[in-house]
């Protein structure tokens, strides 16, 4: 009998982190783990019985550690407080000359020493732990660097000499660590996709057994169980309808506002909700086995295969550091053989350390991010993972939902016709008035249209209501035999693709209310703007190919596809040949978003949709989509810009520090200089991506 049990991994930095902790558990007998760098978890199979404590050492032999429930977040957090205001007086102190005075290196020397212990600590010992694997990363970069500025300082400040480099070793971490902690928040976002999944699944349900009601955790209920479930509340697991009628909110899973009516025998879906009575279900498959929770397992799935854009930094210093390393020792050597000055070998040697220091490397990405943040923000864009900037700078191809994203979602009346000798005013009127009271999307439009109230309102299930107006009986509903068929026929076949409701009294059709959802504003000029810059646009929706057709019409979309599913949408996005972005705002979107090359949901939909997307966009405006890609292209070019000046800056000055020729105070201040360009460089952001 095989176990299966997930562990929380702490002090991860990179995909190669994963890999060694998976290795490690891998080499116990009869365990099997996959470890996802994305979700920070360890998934295990346990096929013969291992205590959980031999899981806890292999993951501790390996450098890291299993979870103890504080969030990575909390942890980083008084270390970026700490640096950041240590780090700021300590470049005060240093460097601007009316705040300087005589000992002040010994204050700047005070402000860097616990910068340099307590904030630089996680790259001190992520290091290490590469050290022991014999690798490099960003980590040795930055740990090296801020080591090495600080105790060359202090045998400075020791030795008498008025410069040193303390602000520098302080600077360094501080910045690369509010790097780090915008690298965890994206990292989290998957965790935070599949909890909201979830969660449309209630936690507890009533079971009826032996003519008694129980009240029962949702995850106890086994196949065969009868479940009851009230009028507001949603369907604990996927099930067999056993009432003669239900109407059902599905929107979780299709994302379409309309309900959806089913009788006696029809399958019903966890997470649904009910809209009007009670009803009763038989369990089909427990919740952990749910279309909804098989959903959630493909959010995990399709977010783990997501790149990590702070890698081209891990890649660049995985040659980068073992180089200047070399050549920072060959520097002393060959100097102390050619002069016999130590000092001055020295000095070239920390020379070359010090202007290949990362501090112009380790900011050149989260400041591109930080300034492309707040450019997006004031356009209520939100980058939520600043990894997918590599490939919105890519996309060729836009698939929209419908509902929701290009159209509003919310049912409105658009077109009344007349059939018999009554008002168009007179049939709203008397149509509200009869739906007041009802929790339908169809009742809610129509109510808010009357000032009349109905007496005697009697529901037919699936079909309409009837109530009594000004004392005349009111039929609204699905279309019926009436006296008049033709002229309402002739109604019917000139309406839209819309939702139809008959208003009908004395047995006669007196109106035809269509309704349907309205399309966003901006929606049309989202899609042209697309077209300008050379990216095709798709809609996929899970409604009728009539309406579908009709939207796509309206917007001069050429590809319509509609009434597909969720796992449809998936298995459409997973065929594309080319770099493609997902727009959706509903549960029923969240696999797609994930898959998809790009995820962008809408402020107002669901929140798990917002939690798998890379992008959100807060006020729902359809043409923030254009502006997103072409913010994510120029941020993203930015940083490759940033990259760029920065590690070739380095590498045009390390020979010359090697040759002597750029002492440690200059290579302080051209490292200085190379900073300020990577941030100058970024903050052309704000008018180059609007």
């Amino acid at each position: 009998m095989t176990n299966q049990l997930e562990l929380d991994i702490e002090g991860m930095t990179c995909t190669a982190c994963a890999r060694r902790v998976e290795k490690s558990l891998n080499q116990l007998p009869g365990v099997s783990a996959y470890v996802d760098f994305a979700t920070e978890k360890a998934h295990v199979t346990l096929n013969q019985s291992v205590e959980l404590e031999q899981l806890k050492t292999a993951v501790d032999s390996a450098g890291y550690r299993v979870g103890e429930g504080k969030p990575e977040l909390a942890r980083l957090m008084p270390r970026i407080i700490t640096g950041s205001v240590l780090s700021a007086l300590a470049v005060l102190f240093a460097m601007v000359p009316g705040f300087q005075f005589e000992g002040s290196q010994f204050l700047v020397w005070a402000l860097a020493t616990p910068v340099v212990s307590y904030v630089t600590w996680p790259f001190h010992s992520a290091a290490w732990k590469n050290l022991r694997k014999g690798d490099t990363t960003m980590d040795t970069l930055v740990s090296l660097g801020s080591a090495i500025a600080y105790l060359f300082s202090i045998y400075l400040v020791l030795q008498g000499h008025p410069h040193h480099y303390f602000e520098v070793a302080a600077v360094v971490p501080s910045v690369v660590l509010i790097g780090r902690y915008l690298e965890v928040k994206t990292r989290r976002s998957a965790t935070d996709a599949v909890r909201s999944l979830l969660n449309a699944i209630p936690e507890k349900a009533i079971k009826l057994s032996g003519g008694k009601r129980t009240e029962v955790l949702s995850s106890e209920l086994v196949r065969g169980d009868i479940v009851a479930v009230a009028a507001g509340q949603r369907i604990p697991a996927d099930a067999i309808l056993q009432s003669s009628f239900a109407s059902l909110d599905n929107s979780s899973l299709t994302g379409e506002s309309l309900p959806v009516e089913l009788s006696q025998g029809q399958s019903v879906t966890a997470g649904a909700t009910v809209l009007s009575g009670e009803i009763e279900i038989e369990i089909q498959a427990p919740a952990k086995a749910s279309r909804l929770a098989q959903i959630a397992d493909l959010v995990r799935e399709a977010t783990a295969t997501k790149t990590k854009l702070g890698s081209i930094a891990d890649r660049i210093s995985s040659v980068f550091v073992p180089s200047v390393i070399v050549i920072s020792l060959a520097t002393f050597v060959i100097w102390l053989l050619l002069t016999g000055d130590q000092l001055r070998a020295f000095e070239a040697a920390v020379a070359v350390l010090v202007i290949a220091c990362p501090c112009a490397l380790g900011i050149a990405v989260p400041m591109s991010l930080v300034v492309a943040t707040s450019v997006g923000a004031k356009k209520s864009v939100v980058i939520r993972n600043p990894d997918s900037l590599r490939i919105m700078a890519k996309i060729k191809k836009v698939v929209f939902d419908k509902t929701g994203t290009l159209t509003d979602g919310k049912l409105s009346v658009v077109k009344v016709t007349a059939v018999g000798q009554a008002s168009v005013e007179q049939i709203l009127s008397y149509a509200g008035a009869v739906e007041k009271g009802s929790k339908h999307p169809i009742a809610q439009a129509l109510a808010e249209k009357s000032e009349l109230a109905a007496q005697s309102v009697i529901e037919t299930a699936g079909q309409g209501l009837t109530g009594l107006v000004e004392g005349i009986k009111v039929w609204v509903g699905k279309p019926q035999p009436v006296e008049n068929q033709l002229a309402l026929d002739a109604a019917i076949n000139q309406g839209g693709p819309n939702t139809l409701v008959l208003v009908a009294w004395d047995n006669k059709a007196q109106g035809l209310i269509e309704l349907s959802d309205n399309l966003r504003e901006g929606s049309k000029a989202s899609i042209q703007e697309l077209s300008v810059q050379g990216i095709d646009s798709v809609l996929l929706s899970g409604d009728n190919q009539l309406r579908a057709d009709f939207v796509a019409q309206q917007l001069s979309i050429s590809e319509a596809i509609a009434g597909y599913s969720p796992e449809q949408k998936l298995d459409y996005l997973s065929r594309q040949s080319v770099p493609t972005a997902m727009v959706g705002d509903g549960i029923n979107d969240v696999a797609a978003l994930s898959k998809a090359d790009i995820g962008i949901a809408m402020g107002s939909g669901a929140q798990a949709a917002q939690a798998a997307s890379d992008v959100t966009i807060l006020d729902d405006d359809p043409r923030m989509v254009p502006f997103a890609l072409r913010l994510g292209k120029r941020t993203y070019r930015n940083i490759l810009q940033n990259l760029g000046w920065a590690f070739g800056y380095n590498v045009i000055l390390i020979p010359v520090a090697a040759l002597g020729l750029l002492n440690p105070m200059l290579a302080g201040l051209a490292m200085a200089f190379s900073s300020v360009s990577v941030v100058l460089n970024s903050l052309r952001l704000k008018f180059t991506a609007q």
